[in-house]
C-alpha cells in the first residue's frame, strides 16, 4: 500500500558547495558531501581491474535488537524487523517436538513489520512525498562520526533538494533503546537567498502487523489493524496494533496534524492521497481510535512557516515495537520511549546518537599505517561488526504462531534452563552475543560460527573487547550437540561437542540447512573457535575469561576435534566445510577444515601450556603437527600446491579452492616456501577472475568437463570473486613478500566499498566487477578487512605451534598422488608431498584419537624451543598415501530426526 513506481532519477553530481554548519550538530552531520570524493576515489594507477561502480543502495541500521533498512533507490525506509536474526528457534508442535516437512526442519521466522515510511514536504505552494524527489547519491550514506569524517556511525542519511530547500533525512536504530525501534528525522535547510514561506513537513508510516511469517525479507499481512492517537500526559503518540504486536510512533516535534487512514478511505481522508495529489490540503486529525481495518497507516504534519536564508528546521518520529497487541504492553513501549527520549527534540536525538558513535570510535584501534580512506572503511567496519551482534536475551512470545488459530510452543522458559514456558510469556534465551554473517538486505542474517570467528578476532584486534567476549560466550552457552546422533555421522562415532556444526537460530539453538543431498555438517568451526579464543586472549590480555570457560572449550571443542581426525587419512573426517556442499556423497576431506583444525589445536595447546597443563598441551600440539603433516602429504599436488580436497586431487583435476590460502595466512606453511608459492601460482592460473584483483572461490562451476563431476553443485556462487578470499589472500601475499599484490587486493576492496557507502560485499561479479549476491557482510567482510589492515601493520598470526612446517626435508615426486599444476611449475624443485607422510596414515594418530587430552605422543618431528618462530624438521621418510577413508553410512538409512539431544 502507498508504494508507487520506484523508478528513480539519480543525481550523480557533487554538492554545489559545502553545507552550512548545522546549528544542532556541527558540520559532522553533513560531512558526507565534503567526503564524497572518497566514495569515488581514483583507482590505483597500476591496477587493471574493471572500473568501480556504485550498485548497492540499501543501507541498514541496527541496535542489536532490531534493524531498519533505507532504500536510496526508492527514497524510503522499506524494512523494520522485530528482532535482528532471521529466525528465532526450531518450530515445535503441540507435543514440543521439532516439526519437519519432508526433509526440511521448520523454524519460527522473524517478521518484517514495515511496508514503508518516508517524509513529505510542502513548499512554494506545492506538496509532495519526497519519494518522488531525486536523491543526491553522492551526499547520502552513513553520517560522519565527527567533523570532516565520512561514516563511522549507524546513522543513514539521504539528501534531497526541493527548490532552495535541502532535506537531509536521517534514519537509525537507536543504540540507547533496548528493544526493536528506530528514528526517522529530517533537517530542512534553506540554501537560498530569500525566505521560504509556508513550509510544512509530513511523515507517513505504513506498518504491516497482520498475519503470517513468510520470512524476514517478505511482507506480512495488513489485516485487522487498529490505529489510535494518545495525547495524554503531553504525549504525541500513534499506537498501531494487530496480530504482530503494537508499534508506538512518537512525534519528536509537536505536530500540527495527526491523521490516519486505511485501505479504501476516500481521497479527502486518505493521508497518502492528500499529500500526493498536491491540493494543498492539510491532514485530517484522528482523535482517539480509528475503527479496526485492513491496511491502516498513520501520518504527522508539522507546519514550519517561514524558513529564512541559512536557517533550518527539524522534524522527526521515534518508533518502538512490542509483540503483545493486547494493550498490556502499551505502557511498556511508551515507557521505553519515555526513558530513551525524555524531553529531547529531533535535533538533540540525532546529535546524541552521533555522540554515542563518537564515544564508540574513541576506543577503536586504527593501525598507524591506515590512510584516511582506509580509516573511514575500517571505522565503518567496526560499526557493522557492532550492529550485527545480537544484544537481546529475552523475548515476548505470543501463544499464536502465524494467525489466531495456530498455536505456538517454545523450548525456552522464563529463566535460562527453566521448564518451557506456557505462552504468552517473556522467555529467556541464549542469543545474546551472536554475530550475524550479514546485515540486511543481505540474505545471511544468521549466526554462522565460521563468519563469527573472523568477526570475533577482528573485534579483539579493533579494541572491541566486550563485544568479542560476548561472541565467545555465546558459542560456549548456545544449545549445541544436537546432531551428535544423526545417521550421517554414525560412522564417525561423533563425540559430544559444543560448537555448532553449521550455524544458530536467533535464540541460540544449533541449526543446519538441507537440500536434496541432505544437511550441511561442517567441522571447520571447531578449529576456528579455538583460534578465535586464543587470539582473544593474546589481543586483549584477558586470560580470566579463557580460564573461566576452558573446561568446556577443551573437552567439547578441542577434544572433540581431535576425535574427528580420521586415522586412515590423518585428515579431519569428511564434512561439508566452508562452501557447504551438503552430504549424501558430497562430503569431502576438505583442506580448509583440516587447515583450521591444525591451527586451532595449536592454539589450544598454547592455552593449555599457559595454564600448566603439560600433558594436554602436548596432546593437542602432537595432533596438530600430525594433521599438518597429513595436509602436506595428502592435499598437495606434485608442484606443492594445496588442493581443495582429497577426492578431487585424487581424480587429477578440478581441485582448486581459494580457501586454502588460510594454510599460509594462518601460519601452517612457510610463506617463503614451496607450498605457498605453488599454491598462489595455481590459484592465479585456475581461479583468477577477469574483472577483479582476486579469485573465484573455487573451480566447481567449470571443473571436470566431460568426466565424472566430483563437484556437480557448481554455480555462479562459485565463479564469483569472493571478498573473504581476496582479503585472506592479501594477508598471505604480504607474508610471502609480495607487498604489491597484497596492496592491490586491499585497494580493490577499498575502492569498491568506498563507492558503495562503506558496505563490504560478499562477492563481486567476475565479469563486470560489480557487487553480487549479499552485502553488507560482517565476518566475511568487515571482519576480514580489519584483520587484513592489522596484518599489514604486523599484527599477524604467528607460525602454527611455534614454527612453520619444514618442507626442506621432504622428498618425492608429488603429494597425494596428484598431478602438477602448470602454473606452479616454477615454484620449486622436488616434491613436498611425502613430507611427514609417515605420520599421515593409520598409525599417525596413534592412540590420540581416543585420548581425551588429544593424546600425548610426539608427531615424529624434531622441534626447537616452542614458540621461537623456528621451523619444524620432518623425519624425512617417504611413504605412499594410504587408502581413502571408508564411506559414511549409506544413503537411505533412517535418520534420527526426533528431538535432538541437548
Amino acid at each position: 500500500m502507498h508504494r508507487p513506481n520506484q523508478a528513480r532519477e539519480y543525481l550523480g553530481h557533487q554538492r554545489s558547495g559545502p553545507p552550512r554548519a548545522s546549528r544542532a550538530l556541527g558540520s559532522a552531520l553533513l560531512s558526507l558531501g565534503a567526503a564524497a570524493s572518497v566514495a569515488l576515489a581514483a583507482p590505483h594507477a597500476a591496477r587493471a581491474e574493471a572500473p568501480v561502480q556504485r550498485t548497492f543502495f540499501r543501507l541498514p541500521s541496527s541496535n542489536g535488537f532490531g534493524a531498519v533498512l533505507l532504500d536510496l533507490g526508492a527514497a524510503r525506509l522499506t524494512h523494520f524487523r522485530e528482532r535482528l536474526p532471521a529466525t528465532e528457534e526450531p518450530l515445535l508442535d503441540e507435543r514440543r517436538e521439532e516439526v519437519w516437512i519432508g526433509n526440511q526442519p521448520q523454524a519460527v521466522r522473524t517478521r518484517d513489520l514495515l511496508y514503508d515510511a518516508y517524509f513529505g514536504l510542502r513548499s512554494d505552494g506545492h506538496q509532495r512525498w519526497l519519494t518522488e524527489v531525486p536523491v543526491d547519491l553522492d551526499a547520502s550514506g552513513y553520517a560522519g562520526w565527527t567533523d570532516g569524517q565520512r561514516g563511522g556511525t549507524g546513522v543513514v542519511t539521504m539528501v534531497q533538494r526541493v527548490g532552495n530547500l535541502e532535506c537531509t533525512q536521517l534514519f537509525f536504530a537507536p543504540q540507547g533503546l533496548p528493544q526493536a525501534g528506530f528514528v526517522m528525522a529530517m533537517r530542512i535547510e534553506n540554501r537560498g537567498e530569500g525566505p521560504a514561506e509556508g513550509v510544512s513537513a509530513f511523515s507517513l508510516h505504513n506498518f504491516h502487523l497482520g498475519f503470517g511469517r513468510p520470512g524476514v525479507m517478505a511482507d506480512i499481512g495488513e489485516s485487522g489493524e487498529t490505529v489510535a492517537y494518545d495525547a495524554s500526559q503531553g504525549r504525541r503518540d500513534f499506537l498501531e496494533r494487530a496480530f504482530a504486536g503494537v508499534v508506538v510512533a512518537r512525534a519528536l516535534e509537536p505536530p500540527a496534524r495527526h491523521g490516519a487512514s486505511r485501505a479504501g478511505s476516500p481521497p479527502d481522508l486518505d493521508v497518502y492521497r492528500i499529500v500526493a495529489d498536491d491540493g494543498g490540503a492539510d491532514l485530517p486529525d484522528l482523535d482517539g481510535a480509528a475503527p479496526t481495518a485492513d491496511g491502516s497507516v498513520s501520518a504527522f504534519q508539522w507546519d514550519l512557516g517561514s524558513i529564512g536564508p541559512g536557517e533550518a528546521r527539524w522534524v522527526g518520529v521515534a518508533f518502538a515495537h512490542h509483540g503483545d497487541p493486547s494493550g498490556a504492553a502499551d505502557p511498556l513501549v511508551q515507557g521505553a520511549l519515555d526513558a530513551y527520549l525524555g524531553a529531547k527534540r529531533a535535533a538533540e536525538v540525532v546529535a546524541d546518537e552521533i555522540a554515542a558513535y563518537r564515544a564508540f570510535q574513541g576506543s577503536i584501534r586504527v593501525p598507524p599505517s591506515a590512510s584516511p580512506e582506509e580509516t573511514a572503511l575500517l571505522r565503518q567496519s567496526a560499526v557493522m561488526l557492532r550492529m550485527a551482534q545480537s544484544r537481546e536475551s529475552h523475548a515476548f512470545l505470543r501463544e499464536h504462531l502465524t494467525r489466531d488459530s495456530e498455536p505456538r510452543a517454545t523450548r525456552f522458559g522464563t529463566t535460562l534452563g527453566g521448564a518451557p514456558a506456557t505462552l504468552p510469556a517473556t522467555i529467556a534465551h541464549r542469543g545474546h552475543g551472536a554475530v550475524l554473517a550479514s546485515l540486511p538486505p543481505g540474505e545471511w542474517t544468521v549466526a554462522w560460527i565460521r563468519d563469527g570467528a573472523y568477526a570475533t578476532v577482528a573485534m579483539a584486534a579493533l579494541g572491541m573487547q566486550a563485544e568479542a567476549r560476548d561472541a565467545l560466550r555465546f558459542y560456549l552457552d548456545a544449545e549445541a550437540g544436537r546432531f551428535q546422533g544423526w545417521s550421517e555421522l554414525a560412522s564417525y562415532d561423533m563425540p559430544p561437542y559444543q560448537i555448532s556444526l553449521v550455524r544458530y537460530h536467533g535464540f541460540g539453538v544449533e541449526e543446519t540447512d538441507f537440500n536434496d543431498f541432505g544437511p550441511n555438517l561442517e567441522f571447520d568451526g571447531f578449529g576456528l573457535f579455538l583460534w578465535a579464543l586464543r587470539q582473544y586472549e593474546e589481543l586483549t590480555g584477558d586470560t580470566g575469561f579463557v580460564d573461566e570457560r576452558w573446561a568446556a572449550a577443551s573437552t567439547k571443542v578441542a577434544d572433540a576435534l581431535v576425535a574427528l581426525i580420521d586415522p586412515d587419512t590423518g585428515l579431519v573426517r569428511k564434512d561439508s566445510s566452508i562452501w557447504e556442499t551438503h552430504w549424501k556423497g558430497r562430503e569431502r576431506s576438505f583442506a580448509y577444515t583440516s587447515i583450521t583444525a591444525a591451527r586451532g589445536l595449536c592454539d589450544a595447546a598454547a592455552v593449555a601450556e599457559r595454564r600448566g597443563e603439560a600433558e594436554r598441551a602436548a596432546g593437542y600440539r602432537g595432533a596438530a603437527e600430525r594433521l599438518r603433516a597429513a595436509i602436506a602429504a595428502r592435499l598437495t599436488d606434485a608442484s606443492g600446491a594445496l588442493a581443495a580436497n582429497l577426492e578431487e586431487l585424487t581424480s587429477g583435476s578440478g581441485y582448486w579452492d581459494a580457501a586454502v590460502l588460510e594454510g599460509i595466512a594462518m601460519g601452517l606453511f612457510d610463506p617463503q616456501g614451496r607450498i605457498a608459492a605453488a599454491t598462489l601460482a595455481g590459484l592465479d592460473e585456475h581461479l583468477r577472475v577477469p574483472a577483479g584483483a582476486g579469485w573465484s572461490r573455487n573451480d566447481d562451476r567449470t571443473d571436470h568437463a566431460g568426466a565424472d563431476d566430483l563437484s556437480p553443485w557448481g554455480s555462479e556462487y562459485d565463479s564469483a570473486e569472493w571478498v573473504v578470499t581476496d582479503l585472506r589472500g592479501a594477508v598471505a601475499a604480504r607474508l610471502m613478500g609480495d607487498v604489491a599484490r597484497s596492496d592491490r587486493l586491499l585497494r580493490w576492496v577499498l575502492d569498491q566499498s568506498a563507492a558503495n557507502y562503506l558496505a563490504i560485499a560478499e562477492t563481486y561479479d567476475e565479469i563486470r566487477g560489480t557487487y553480487k549476491f549479499n552485502a553488507p557482510m560482517v565476518g566475511f567482510g568487515a571482519g576480514v578487512y580489519a584483520l587484513a589492515l592489522a596484518a599489514r601493520d604486523g599484527l599477524v598470526v604467528g607460525p602454527a605451534c611455534g614454527a612453520y612446517f619444514e618442507e626442506s626435508a621432504a622428498s618425492g615426486s608429488g603429494a597425494g598422488g596428484g598431478p602438477s599444476s602448470s602454473g606452479a611449475a616454477g615454484a620449486g624443485a622436488g616434491g613436498v608431498g611425502a613430507a611427514g607422510a609417515d605420520a599421515a596414515g593409520a598409525d599417525a594418530a596413534g592412540g590420540s584419537d581416543n585420548d581425551s587430552n588429544g593424546g600425548g605422543g610426539s608427531s615424529g618431528d624434531l622441534r626447537e624451543d616452542a614458540g621461537c618462530g623456528c621451523r619444524l624438521a620432518s623425519s624425512g621418510r617417504d611413504a605412499a598415501p594410504s587408502a581413502l577413508a571408508a564411506a559414511v553410512a549409506a544413503a537411505g538409512r533412517t535418520r534420527r530426526r526426533r528431538r535432538a539431544q541437548r
